[in-house]
């Protein structure tokens, strides 16, 4: 469905700015097999492999052309790779003019690499720019030119045949008997080139008319924006070493394990990629796999006798096809030339919420752990739990209550072991060699020499916010108490006294076996998840079926202020829908209409926007009749309809999930620029946690903490706390 979506008074107008868009060639993300280019990853360009900064330094990369409007009436001015260079752009540069692009990261990184380093202009300044891009995520629109231009309905499109010209004169060739270059210049192909050049003068023209639909950001998003792009220009340093090493590590796991696999199939599954070729062979056994994705490979294995033929394969099909050993490699290609990745956060990237997402190896969802350890009974030493000697002496087998979490001691004796690139040693000292590079590969992101990684975290902070937007007073004492949320919510649940399972830590070194149903409780219970959702964080693992059911009852009683926000919530929404130019409010939370969009102001008064909100009469499980809400979006879950610009439907507990999660994102959004001023300059995020790279002997966790703990006005009451605080060379999960 499209529509035009108005621009809406009170969110920020669109600011008309000089426009420019540059066309490139690079062999980055490409590999020569003989005479034919190959892509280092299957199904992926150049750029997505490489990602802007080190697609930009490589030696290769050269531009094709730069188009640029300077908005004075001229049009589009067209440079080209021996002509004079852009006076007019440069004076307006110069004189602190304003540039925007769309992916603005990708120009500044071109512009430096290439057009500052080898061909000497001027440097052009990250803070000069403005990115269309980031405008259209923070809007709730798709971040692609093309797909945000048609949901928006944007007079000028992206012009489709560029895609051809693309793959034809920006990507390495095999060489032909007509054109027998591996790139083409324009002197071998001028027809095409003046259509590449037509091509991106289209490309600066639809996004000039896109970002005039799209609201600009608020002045202190773009404040917060521009310090964004300061983190991912800085980048964040990589242990090159253990990186190799990991990747020996895997590429010999990936020729043993393909080997296995042959031989137990008889050849009739030759990689573990050969999807449809593997689930035919277990047919052939008996084993009826509906699908070959992950969840049911890895919802499948337990069913199968361990040491089992069938069994074997699927576990050699989880391993090799681990997204694991995927982010080894994506840290790999980004690299520059100084050991440091860049550009691995994305502004507004997730959908509705406005949090980072990532890019590349994406450090939001880096592996927790690896092989379970525990502490050897022998000598004390962090071992794998299915090491049987010690030296000469045997290890008795290891129960649940010796179990330890993994964490900076288990990398460092793993990295010791990865490092001999021996993988006899590193199964025998792990088990599961993926396994073992998985659970380091955290650690590969490291401090810079003669620097320190400081980090910390909020505590359970969507726990908290959630409690102290809805109101559920006894959370917020806990919260302000001992925090212990999860052994709380066990103890409640349960029966057991809460001294009783905070004592069983302090007794044992481990925690209560209870926690882990209260941590799956909490997890799942806040945004009206069912059975469902309590079995996707392992309830299932912990608790049989009718648990499982009776304790989703429990937690929505225990906590019944929650419950009345989800409906609260929702019931807002809807009217706002229904009754636009009304604004309505529950608990600070807003909700209004401004042409075809529905607004949610939060406590910090940064708006959620969903586009073209409609509703329809529908009836809940016990036949008593509602209003339904939909709007548009990007569907980004392939199970729940065509991925892209969709129809989604939503209701009060999702709403209340899209509130809570864009409220902590304000909050560590207001801490990260803080730490930045005082020195401690930040170089990885995670929702919930800030990480800096400070020289050795500056700075200090405590200060760290309570820079992070100091809260907006708008919530400086609320009982969340930075804690478990680090200091250290690799970045870890504590």
């Amino acid at each position: 469905m499209i529509y035009r979506s108005k621009i809406p008074a009170g969110n920020g107008f669109s600011t008309v700015l000089a426009t420019m868009d540059f066309e490139t060639f690079s062999e980055a993300g490409y590999y020569w097999d003989g005479d034919k280019p190959r892509t280092l990853q299957k199904n992926k360009k150049g750029i997505a492999i490489a990602g802007a900064a080190a697609y930009a330094e490589h030696p290769t990369t050269d531009v094709r052309c730069l188009q640029y409007d300077l908005m004075d009436g001229v049009g589009c001015r067209l440079w080209i790779p021996g002509t004079p260079p852009p006076a007019p752009l440069f004076d307006h540069i110069a004189s602190g003019g304003i540039v925007e692009a769309h992916n603005s990261i990708f120009e500044y990184f071109i512009w430096h690499y290439v057009c500052h380093l080898r061909y000497g202009w001027p440097e052009l300044p990250y803070t000069q720019l403005v990115d269309s891009m980031t405008k259209c995520y923070s809007f709730s629109l798709p971040g692609a030119l093309e797909k945000a231009a048609q949901a928006i309905g944007s007079p000028i499109d992206k012009d489709k045949t560029g895609q051809a010209l693309i793959r034809k004169l920006s990507c390495p060739r095999k060489p032909t008997k007509k054109l027998p270059y591996k790139r083409l210049l324009p002197r071998h192909d001028p027809k095409s080139y003046l259509d590449f050049y037509d091509y991106c003068a289209t490309d600066v023209k639809a996004e000039h008319e896109l970002s005039k639909l799209v609201p600009d950001l608020t002045p202190s998003e773009h404040k917060l924006w521009l310090w964004d792009q300061g983190v991912n220009v800085r980048g964040v340093h990589i242990d090159t070493e253990a990186l190799a090493n990991c990747e020996s590590i895997v590429e010999q796991a990936k020729v043993r394990y393909t080997h296995e696999l042959q031989e137990i199939t008889g050849g009739a599954a030759q990689t573990s990629d050969e999807l449809d070729k593997i689930k035919d062979w277990l047919a052939g056994r008996g084993v009826n796999m509906p699908d070959m994705t992950k969840p049911t490979v890895a919802a499948t294995i337990p069913t199968l006798p361990e040491g089992s033929p069938e069994r074997r394969v699927l576990e050699i099909r989880a391993t090799l096809g681990a997204k694991s050993v995927q982010k080894l490699y994506s840290i790999k290609y980004r690299l520059n030339t100084d050991n440091r990745i860049r550009g691995i956060f994305q502004f507004a990237g997730a959908d509705r919420t406005a949090r980072w997402a990532g890019r590349g190896p994406q450090p939001q969802n880096l592996p927790n752990s690896g092989p379970p350890v525990r502490k050897c009974p022998v000598c004390g030493k962090l071992h794998w739990t299915g090491l049987k000697y010690c030296g000469s002496m045997p290890i008795p087998p290891a129960t649940k209550e010796d179990l330890t979490d993994w964490g900076a001691e288990a990398v460092e004796l793993a990295l010791q072991d990865i490092a001999t690139r021996n993988i006899e040693q590193v199964e025998a000292m792990w088990g599961d060699a993926i396994a073992a590079v998985a659970g380091c590969l955290r650690g590969l992101f490291t401090a810079a020499p003669g620097h320190d990684l400081i980090c910390s975290d909020y505590s359970a902070i969507e726990a908290v916010a959630l409690a102290m937007l809805a109101g559920e007073t006894w959370r917020e004492e806990v919260f302000r108490s001992h925090g212990k949320i999860y052994e709380a919510s066990a103890s409640m649940a349960y029966g057991v006294p809460l001294e009783e399972i905070l004592a069983y830590k302090k007794r044992t070194g481990n925690h209560h076996p209870l926690r882990k149903k209260g941590k799956v409780r909490e997890l799942a219970g806040g945004y009206g998840g069912a059975s469902g959702a309590w079995v996707a964080f392992g309830a299932d693992k912990v608790m049989g079926e009718e648990e499982i059911v009776a304790d989703v009852r429990a937690w929505r009683k225990e906590s019944p202020n929650i419950v009345k926000y989800w409906w609260a919530i929702g019931d807002i929404a809807v009217a706002a829908v229904q009754n636009p130019g009304k604004a309505y409010t529950h608990r600070g939370i807003k909700y209004y209409m401004v042409g075809d969009v529905l607004y949610c102001q939060l406590h910090s008064g940064r708006c959620l926007t969903y586009h073209a909100p409609r509703l329809t009469r529908g009836r809940t499980k016990y036949g008593r009749e509602t209003w339904d809400l939909s709007y548009m979006g990007h569907n980004s879950d392939y199970t729940k309809g065509p991925m892209g610009w969709a129809r989604l439907d939503t209701y009060g507990p999702k709403l209340v999930e899209n509130i809570t999660q864009a409220t902590c994102r304000d909050i560590l959004g207001y801490a990260m620029p803080r730490l930045e001023a005082a020195g401690y300059p930040v170089v990885l995020h995670v929702h919930d946690e800030a990480v800096s790279e400070v020289p050795k002997g500056s700075g200090s966790v405590e200060e760290f903490e309570y820079i992070m703990g100091t809260l907006p006005p708008w919530c400086a009451d609320w009982p969340i706390k930075a804690a478990g605080g680090w200091r250290g060379l690799r970045y870890r999960k504590d």
